[in-house]
């Protein structure tokens, strides 16, 4: 891997996401006489392509604007229930036209999408086109405000792409399948959604069922998500996630193991594990779609304390029934991840600070076990119907975990939306004054801390050394990106600007202060 390798890689992967439409997230044999950036995306997603003499025998075709002679290869090159992938640009209104034309090549299941934005950009959103829920729920995201997502449609529609009235740029994709099975062949996803539906518990299949591709990670290792619709309802039904990956692969499982030992029906605003299965060894998670909007975009100084104060409580009522867990299990945790940071960051970190870190984290007693989903964020969290918080991505979650941690990640990045810090310098300056209760930030984070604790029957002092472990524990994260960025060890340089080991810093200074 080269020093841009993650750079260069996530374009790449991003450009062929249209695979999970398909559901053949790693195609054994690929048939693309194209040239340029869709060539290049199927030749990173294949175990091998072909660029002439088909013979019936290939999972995936891929080309673009084809000619009805092109058509007909693309139909011969694909063994049946082979999987047909094209790109159309500058179509005016000759959509109808393309579809009669893959059935006419003998082509079903055809289905156009828009990608948004459209190419050269990078998708956010693959959209099915003819299909009224999944298409308002598109337009829906445009009014959030704030967030991500709300982020790349402002600067989309810098560039152009006017997403309120439809017009999502010239660029159609469209998916098909040569009818037929082979042997092992997998029908598309729509097919077995259906199929399952009922079983599922989502009431009786849908007349119409169209599926819509949330894409767009900063990182290999994000995920794709698959929303279902019940055509013509707004809101997806169900959401299935892919690892685009293999190093995301045991996130994928993992949220699985954790949202089953969780059991959504019995607690409310968690996602409900619907199935698990693996395509061509790639794992898959189908889980219950939460409704809302992300609580991201609705942070700010003046309604953080009220927010603040609905998540604190949302998180004492999700602690567990299991007994407390002994000292002697929690500081066998808390060596463990000492041993990681101190092995990982070691060569830049103060070392009398990781003394004294240390030896607060040591101290650690017996404490309630709750779920720890390890990745609280705003973005993560959702401000459902009647104002109910749901959280999304579990993958990272430890079922029987410590408690507060998740608290003490809300409460700083919810006080950084409240500051507007958008970057690493600005975040840290942030924190400090958060660990200040005679600010505003500090002042609900002492409220916010006290409310829980006291829900949980937890002494105050036994929080100072989940207070020295909260960011230590997510330093790994930051060392696996360096990693990724730098093709092998992060330099030096890099582990000094982690934003989680400032913040660490900044939390054991403070606690020294005290």
């Amino acid at each position: 891997m080269t020093v841009s390798r993650e750079r260069e890689l996530n374009p790449l992967l991003r450009r062929a996401d249209w695979r999970f439409l398909l559901g053949m997230p790693r195609p054994l044999r690929a048939f693309s006489p194209a040239r340029g950036p869709l060539a290049d995306a199927v030749a990173a997603v294949s175990a091998q392509v072909t660029t002439a003499d088909p013979r019936g025998d290939c999972d995936l075709a891929a080309a673009e604007s084809p000619d009805r002679a092109m058509l007909d290869l693309l139909f011969a090159a694909l063994r049946p229930g082979g999987a047909c992938y094209t790109e159309w640009r500058s179509i005016g209104g000759r959509r109808g036209w393309i579809i009669r034309a893959l059935r006419e090549a003998g082509f079903a299941e055809v289905v156009c999408y828009r990608p948004w934005p459209a190419p050269p950009a990078l998708p956010v959103f693959w959209i099915p086109l003819g299909a009224p829920g999944a298409e308002a729920w598109a337009r829906s995201r445009r009014r959030l405000r704030g967030g991500r997502v709300r982020r790349l449609l402002a600067a989309a529609r810098q560039r152009g792409y006017d997403l309120a009235r439809g017009r999502l740029g010239a660029t159609v994709c469209v998916v098909a399948r040569r009818p037929g099975a082979a042997p092992g062949a997998s029908p598309g996803p729509s097919t077995w959604l259906g199929e399952g539906w009922s079983e599922w518990g989502l009431g009786p299949p849908p007349g119409r069922l169209s599926t819509l591709l949330v894409t767009g990670g900063p990182r290999t290792v994000s995920k794709a998500v698959l929303l279902a619709f019940a055509e013509p309802g707004r809101r997806p039904a169900l959401a299935v996630k892919w690892p685009r990956v293999p190093g995301a692969m045991e996130g994928v499982r993992r949220e699985a193991t954790v949202l089953e030992a969780l059991g959504g029906r019995d607690r409310p605003g968690v996602p409900r594990l619907l199935f698990q299965r693996e395509l061509d060894g790639v794992p898959l998670l189908g889980e219950t779609a939460l409704p809302g909007r992300p609580l991201e975009g609705l942070l700010s100084a003046r309604t953080l304390r009220a927010w603040s104060l609905e998540v604190t409580d949302w998180l004492a009522a999700l602690r567990g029934l299991a007994p407390p867990q002994p000292a002697a299990h929690r500081q066998a945790a808390v060596e463990s991840a000492l041993a990681r940071f101190s092995e990982q960051f070691g060569a830049v970190v103060d070392q009398g600070l990781l003394r004294e870190g240390e030896a607060v984290a040591r101290t650690i007693g017996a404490l309630p076990v709750v779920p720890e989903q390890r990745d609280f964020g705003p973005w993560n969290i959702l401000v459902m119907p009647s104002n109910r918080l749901g959280v999304l991505d579990w993958e990272s979650a430890e079922p029987e975990g410590l408690p507060a941690l998740d608290l003490l990640y809300f409460l700083a990045h919810a006080s950084f939306a409240a500051d507007r810090a958008r970057d690493r310098d600005g975040r840290v300056a942030s924190y400090r004054r958060s660990l200040d209760p005679g600010t505003r930030t500090g002042a609900v984070r002492r409220e916010c801390l006290a409310r829980y604790l006291a829900a949980l029957g937890i002494d105050p002092p036994q929080l100072r050394p989940l207070r020295a472990l909260v960011w230590l524990m997510h330093t790994p994260s930051e060392f696996r990106h360096g990693e990724a960025d730098a093709g092998g060890p992060p330099p030096a340089a890099a582990l000094e600007r982690s934003l989680f080991l400032a913040l660490w810093s900044a939390e054991v200074r403070r606690m020294a202060e005290e």
